[in-house]
């Protein structure tokens, strides 16, 4: 893996993961994330 890759890759997931905490009310059961 290139480390450009990686870091979109670790961009992505945390902004999506962030998204899905903050939006918690209305996403209670997120897409692709189980936790």
């Amino acid at each position: 893996w290139k480390k450009k890759t990686y870091f979109s890759i670790v961009q992505s997931y945390s902004l999506a993961k962030s998204r899905s905490f903050l939006s918690g009310n209305e996403h209670p059961k997120p897409k692709g994330f189980s936790g």
